[in-house]
Order: C-alpha cells, then sequence, then structure tokens
C-alpha cells in the first residue's frame, strides 16, 4: 500500500509541474504579446487556460481521493495539502497571464505609450520566479523557495516605482489615460504573478521543513501532525 502511495504522489508531481509549465509557457507569451503587440499570441494565451483549469480539476481530485482512500499521515498528508494549495496557485498565476493578454490587446486600441520603464527586466525577474518555484518543488529546495520571498519584495517595490511614474505621466498627458489603465492594470497583474510563486515557494518550504512562513516571522511546526 506504501508502495502504490509513493506511485502516486510522483503521478501526482508531474501532473503538477506539466501545468505549472504550462502557466510558464503563458506568461512568456502573455509577456512577449505585450512587448511585441502581437495579438494572436495574446489569444493563444486566452485560448490555453481552458487546459490549466481541465488539470486543477484533476489534480484537486486526485488529492482528495488520495486522501480519502490512504488517511496518511507525516509527510504524505504534508505533500497531499501542500500539492493541493500549489494546485490552486498554479490556475491563479494562470488566470494572471489571460488577464495580461486580454490587457495587451486592448493596448492595440492606442498607440505605444513612450518606454517609461524597462519592462522587459522587471518581467523577467517575474519570469524567474516562476521557474525557480517549479524548480524548488521538483528538488524540494527549502532555501530556493523562501528565497522567493525576498524577490517578491523586490517586485513589489519595482510595482509601486511602476504607479508612481505612471501617474505623473497621465497627470502630464491626460490624453493617454484610457492606455494608462490598461498598464495599470497589466502592472497589477504582473505583481500578483509574482506574489502567486512566492506562494508556492511559501507550500514548498511548509513540505520540506514542515514550518509555515506564510504571513509572519512565526512558525508553526508540523511535528503535531504525528502526534
Amino acid at each position: 500500500m506504501q508502495h502504490y502511495l509513493e506511485s502516486e504522489l510522483k503521478a501526482l508531481q508531474h501532473q503538477l509541474l506539466k501545468m505549472g509549465g504550462i502557466a510558464e509557457n503563458m506568461l512568456r507569451d502573455a509577456v512577449q504579446s505585450v512587448l511585441n503587440r502581437d495579438e494572436d499570441l495574446a489569444q493563444r494565451v486566452i485560448a490555453v487556460d481552458d487546459t490549466v483549469d481541465k488539470l486543477e480539476n484533476e489534480i484537486e481530485a486526485k488529492c482528495i481521493q488520495l486522501i480519502a482512500r490512504h488517511q496518511p499521515v507525516a509527510f504524505e498528508l504534508r505533500y497531499l495539502t501542500m500539492a493541493l494549495k500549489v494546485n490552486r496557485n498554479i490556475e491563479r498565476l494562470a488566470d494572471k497571464c489571460v488577464s495580461i493578454a486580454r490587457r495587451s490587446i486592448e493596448l492595440l486600441a492606442y498607440p505605444p505609450m513612450q518606454p517609461f520603464v524597462d519592462l522587459p527586466s522587471v518581467t523577467r525577474i517575474i519570469q524567474e520566479m516562476v521557474k525557480d518555484a517549479l524548480d524548488a518543488l521538483v528538488h524540494r529546495n527549502a532555501e530556493l523557495a523562501k528565497e522567493l520571498r525576498e524577490r517578491d519584495n523586490q517586485v513589489n517595490t519595482f510595482y509601486e516605482e511602476m504607479v508612481r511614474e505612471l501617474c505623473t505621466i497621465l497627470a502630464e498627458q491626460p490624453q493617454l489615460i484610457q492606455s494608462g489603465i490598461s498598464f495599470l492594470l497589466l502592472f497589477r497583474h504582473l505583481e500578483r504573478v509574482g506574489d502567486l510563486a512566492a506562494n508556492i515557494g511559501e507550500e514548498v518550504y511548509y513540505l520540506v521543513k514542515g514550518e509555515v512562513i506564510r504571513h509572519s516571522d512565526i512558525t508553526v511546526d508540523a511535528s503535531v501532525e504525528s502526534q
């Protein structure tokens, strides 16, 4: 029975990574659609979301089935609760990619705005966060998972700077208000992608260390699971 459960957990991880890989590609293409003003690419990102939603439902059902059938404890229970949360975070990440693609299409209705932030550099940081969150899951790398929180703080700082700079531009050039609103929403979606990557890292850290690091520096020891 234990061997069967281990096999099922490996299959579950494979599904999670498949879903994560799709979301990672969606992020890359959504960002590229903005930079290149490519409507076809943006539409392809939107179309892929149904595949992610289907995988989310399958993974959630599998987790619940394994919990009900095997009544796992300790590490196996941590893994399944982690998988449920990571599953949800990846699906939300894909939703944010769809939102970015929709903003990309909206922006086609307006002339290109003069670049005022280094968007490629900011998005590169966020893309690397998503990649590292998935790598941390594969290799059960707690330190890499925890380090994502620091990079998320960096993304938050970039986001605040972007918003301030864009608001200054719109105050001086009110004719740009419509495209400016789309950019503000786009920035917000990108910032949320960084949050979701950090969330995945927190769940991986919990899996490996048995400690909750969300919300505060207070940790909760998962050893209570064995009591």
